[in-house]
């Protein structure tokens, strides 16, 4: 019988021991590949733990040595200054460290490595060295010994045997390559290529994160000093400009003083208007519509006798300054003085529709106001005509200056004008007597003029002596006078910072904030009367200061504009919103912004007639009161005012008032109407069923 022996087969013994061997292989190779696991986290630990090249580099050659066990090894990194050349950076195990040697591209292992960036791994490199220099012998004897490149004297083992270089490479760009060599034969296998190519990836984005860190610092100072020499510079340069400023401010500050000095000495010879075609020498003579003033201070003379020169002088050109002001206050001009005398201007240099209302108001301001600067009476003379205007004078000493019978015939106006009066011809007084409470003084044989009839202007006329906008027998009329001064005592106290009258001279619009005020207020105290649920907590307060202050941002508007006949509905439009904003903008600065709301419910009401939108109580109080007396009052830029039964008519034709109960609207047509009007005092609803 045969046995396995016989057959030549190995025996279960040996079939035992060889499978041993092959798990022991296997064995030995997973725990190495464990290994290899933890040395590629230990180095990949160490060296993301710094951005310092230098501190990278060694500890990776530090674990080549103590981790893996290769001792000599060096890193050669791509230079930046030259393309296709590496530099030796590092190396740990030979005597002469050999940093700084250059190695080009394409020479010798490394620099084929670099060339190719592909990993070569040799053993038996004696062999193969030998052959390479025995071949750069020959290629030198073959060339006269002059064109074949020397070799870079890299450091290196003098027995090596085996070597290993691997690229160092981030997304296909050359950072460098790592070289390890051995003296043993074969020293490096496929597993140590693997390893070394893991480690090398590692290796290289550290490396290139720390070039880039680098890069930034070395960036960063470079800017530090960029900015340190630019401050340098704009600290030289700021010091040549403030000079070269404060040089140019000097001058512009003479200029700007020697203009002021020019327009002032233009501003006495001609009206703001003119000087521009005066410094162009166009200024042509013209016929105008003016109103002219004459002003003279009663027994000047003895007041100054004894007094010196400076003292009179001083005392006077108080007084002018003064007087100036109100004049340009209401638009006119101070022409010229002549003593303690002057002579205005107004509707100068090209004519406007307020020029005769303009200079009666400022007539009455002066008489209100001379004492408190000059303890003498005032005579002023006015009148309105045509008059020739232009540059009076040689030709170096030319004025604006003025020609014609108004000049003169105003000037016999202050001649014979009563001690504290304001005298007008008859000629101003048929275009300001709806405004102004006025006295005939008669007829008198003027020098020069024949007989002219003048007349006193004592005041502007009061609410309750204008049968225009009150009927004697209504309601309100019994208590006008009182609710009149009311008014005047409510506005001296609360807004006494605005010259209201100036405001209204702008489209002669005079006594229409007071009058809404006393027509509101009146309107509220009937209410508050007859249907207190009406009026709620509304204060009386609150409807004079929104009454008087309804429009007091006609002083930031063109007077032209204000007095425009027949604007457009689109100029109408935009018109009323200026005016509402210039308004807003007032009651914000005086402190009366909680009003703001209702002048917007109050404008948009009069640009709709209150159409498609239900109004507060105050908002319809100011309607009422102001389309009320907007219809009734004198206007330049209008027709004959309304007769006061037509306008309380149009009132109740508004959109607001049809197809429901108006009671604010009926109240008022109630307190204003004349006696015996036959006018409907309640609105009614609008019958849908017939």
């Amino acid at each position: 019988m045969s046995t396995l022996e016989d057959t030549g087969e190995p025996s279960v013994r040996e079939q035992m021991l060889q499978n041993q061997e092959v798990i022991d292989d296997l064995n030995s190779k997973l725990a190495r590949k464990s290994e290899e696991v933890k040395i590629i986290q230990q180095i990949s630990t160490e060296i993301v733990a710094t951005l310092e090249l230098d501190k990278i580099l060694d500890t990776i050659l530090a674990a080549m040595d103590s981790v893996l066990g290769f001792e000599h090894c060096m890193i050669l990194l791509a230079a930046q200054t030259e393309e296709d050349k590496l530099v030796l950076t590092a190396s740990r195990g030979y005597e002469d460290s050999g940093v700084g040697v250059e190695v080009p591209f394409g020479q010798g292992v490394i620099g084929v490595v670099a060339k190719k960036r592909r990993m070569m791994r040799m053993g038996n490199i004696q062999t193969q060295l030998a052959y390479q220099a025995n071949v750069r012998k020959r290629m030198q004897e073959a060339d006269g010994g002059d064109t074949v490149q020397e070799m870079a004297k890299l450091p290196g083992l003098e027995n090596a045997q085996s070597q290993i270089a691997i690229p160092l490479l981030v997304q296909d760009k050359l950072v460098g390559v790592f070289a390890v060599e051995s003296e043993k034969g074969n020293a490096f296998d496929e597993l140590d290529g693997v390893l070394l190519s893991i480690v090398a990836n590692q290796v290289a984005s550290a490396i290139n994160n720390a070039r880039l860190h680098q890069q930034e610092i070395e960036r960063s100072v470079q800017l530090d000093e960029a900015v340190g020499e630019l401050s340098h510079l704009n600290e030289t340069l700021e010091a040549k400009v403030d000079d070269h400023t404060a040089e140019l401010s000097r001058a512009l500050e003479e200029v700007k003083h020697e203009k002021k000095l020019s327009e002032g000495l233009l501003n006495r010879m001609a009206p703001p208007e003119v000087i521009p075609a005066m410094m162009e020498d166009k200024l042509e003579a013209a016929k105008i519509s003016s109103t002219l003033m004459f002003t003279d201070l009663e027994n000047f003379t003895e007041f100054t006798s004894g007094m010196e020169p400076d003292e009179i002088f001083s005392r006077l050109n108080h007084y002018f300054s003064w007087a100036g002001d109100i004049i340009s206050r209401y638009r006119g001009y101070l022409n010229k003085t002549n003593g303690d005398g002057t002579m205005a201007l107004f509707g100068a240099p090209s004519g406007n529709s307020t020029h005769p209302t303009d200079a009666v108001l400022v007539g009455l301001a002066l008489q209100s106001e001379v004492r408190d600067h000059i303890p003498l009476n005032m005579r002023i003379g006015i009148n309105t005509g045509t008059i020739a205007t232009g540059l009076l004078g040689p030709q170096n000493k030319g004025l604006y200056d003025v020609l014609g019978d108004a000049v003169n015939t105003a000037s016999r106006m202050e001649g014979i004008c009563p001690s504290g009066g304001v005298t007008i011809s008859g000629d101003t007084y048929d275009l300001v007597k709806p405004y102004f409470d006025i006295q005939s003084l008669g007829e008198k044989d003027v020098k020069g003029l024949h007989i002219v009839s003048y007349y006193n202007v004592k005041s502007l006329k009061p609410l309750e002596m204008d049968e225009r906008r009150i009927d004697p027998s209504s309601r309100f009329a019994e208590r006008c006078g009182t609710l009149a001064e009311e008014v005047n005592s409510f506005e001296r106290s609360a807004f006494g910072m605005i010259d209201f009258t100036s405001i209204q001279s702008r489209d002669v619009a005079l006594g229409h904030n007071e009058a809404v005020a006393a027509y509101a207020l009146a309107l509220y105290r009937a209410l508050k009367e007859s249907a207190p649920d009406v009026t709620g907590e509304l204060a009386e307060e609150t409807v004079l200061a929104a009454a008087l202050l309804h429009d007091v941002g006609k002083f930031d508007i063109d007077a032209e504009r204000l007095n425009e006949r027949s604007p457009g509905n689109q100029e109408r439009t935009q018109l009323r919103a200026d005016l509402l904003q210039s308004t807003l903008e007032v009651i914000e600065k005086i402190g009366q912004h909680d009003l703001a709301p209702t002048m917007r419910h109050f404008y948009h009401f009069e640009e709709t007639g209150g159409e498609g939108a239900e109004a507060d109580t105050l908002t319809e109080l100011l309607a009422a009161a102001d389309i009320y007396d907007a219809l009734t009052a004198p206007k330049v830029y209008k027709g004959t005012p309304w007769r006061i039964s037509g306008a309380l008519e149009e009132l109740l034709h508004l959109p607001h008032c049809q197809g429901a109960e108006r009671p604010i609207f009926d109240k008022f047509v109630e307190i204003m109407r004349p006696k015996d009007a036959a006018i409907l005092t309640t609105t009614k609803t609008e019958v849908m069923f017939r």
